[in-house]
């Protein structure tokens, strides 16, 4: 994976579904696009740090031990996109199950080291979290949002929360609130 930091899972254990608060990045600071390891990175950054994955379109990294019904050809990476903007938008990360403290740490080094959490979310079939970062807001106004799920073999998301085997990122709008409407998508 690309990225690491020294943030663990403990720090974004607090729940709060009130509208977050954006630290704003100082006036004259210089944004650097090597803050942004996975999550809002441009596109020439994501394909020099990731592997593409031939086996599926818009896929990256390889492990042949994941399941076809989770992320076709093992791919580590899946539904990889940049809106057209060259700045990578969406993917999901894929993984062997494992449990909130582990997907969270993965979490976390997707993300640039100024992020900080932002609120979470329990749906009936996934955990959503949102994160603020300085970086991600220069880069273009952003913050990202995290669906933690558990993906079955029949394709469906469980109820359970005890273990996760995906991770979908998407950017959405600097200080956004969760929204409490919104679902998990397809079963």
């Amino acid at each position: 994976m690309a990225g690491c930091s020294a943030r663990g899972p403990e720090s974004a254990t607090t729940t709060s579904t009130t509208a977050p608060t954006v630290a704003m990045v100082p006036a004259g600071s210089a944004f650097r696009e090597e803050l942004i390891p996975g999550i809002g990175s441009t596109r020439a950054a994501w394909d020099d740090s990731h592997t593409p994955n031939l086996a599926a379109a818009n896929a990256y990294g390889k492990d042949p031990s994941l399941p076809e019904y989770l992320t076709p050809g093992g791919a580590v990476y899946s539904d990889v996109s940049d809106l057209g903007t060259q700045r990578i938008h969406l993917y999901a990360l894929n993984m062997h199950p494992v449990d909130r403290f582990e997907v969270l740490r993965r979490v976390w080094q997707e993300l640039p080291s100024d992020a900080t959490f932002a609120w979470d979310l329990m749906r009936d079939r996934c955990y959503r979290v949102g994160f603020n970062s300085p970086t991600l807001r220069a880069a273009g106004d952003f913050m990202a949002e995290v669906q933690l799920q558990y993906i079955q073999p029949d394709g469906k998301r469980a109820t359970n929360f005890d273990s996760f085997n995906q991770a979908v990122f998407w950017l959405d709008g600097a200080g956004s609130s969760p929204d409490l409407n919104q679902g998990c998508g397809q079963s």
